[in-house]
């Protein structure tokens, strides 16, 4: 069991997906913090401003889980303040986000992987 685990996203729309990711991270942690990524960092990223301002999506994520420590990404793209900030044990990553699994190694953050949703194998979380 993780002691405090850390996840990443925009978190744009609250889909089954992030619910399904969000169960399956919070039952390796006994701590889950929750980074939402503010929409400058999207913008950088993904070329795109998140459809949801940064206080709906944490707010929808606090709705699912009041249990969960939701806070705002870093002001600057790799500051990584959140991380020095929280100091989780490891951070758990959804099955698209090989670039930050390539920023924490190089940091030497512990990671793990969790598995994609599939409406087919994980009918409703």
């Amino acid at each position: 069991m993780i002691r405090k685990g850390m996840v990443f996203g925009v978190f744009d729309g609250l889909h089954k997906g992030h619910r399904y990711f969000f169960t399956e991270a919070a039952k390796r942690c006994e701590t889950l913090v929750v980074v939402v990524a503010r929409p400058e960092t999207n913008t950088a990223l993904k070329a795109r401003v998140p459809k949801q301002s940064l206080e709906e999506r944490i707010k929808k994520i606090q709705e699912f889980n009041r249990d969960f420590l939701v806070i705002p990404g870093d002001q600057e793209l790799g500051q990584w303040q959140v991380v020095k900030t929280h100091s989780p044990d490891a951070i758990l990553l959804g099955h698209d986000q090989q670039k930050l699994k390539e920023a924490l190694a190089e940091m030497r953050v512990p990671f793990i992987f969790l598995s994609r949703y599939s409406a087919r194998i994980h009918p409703r979380p």
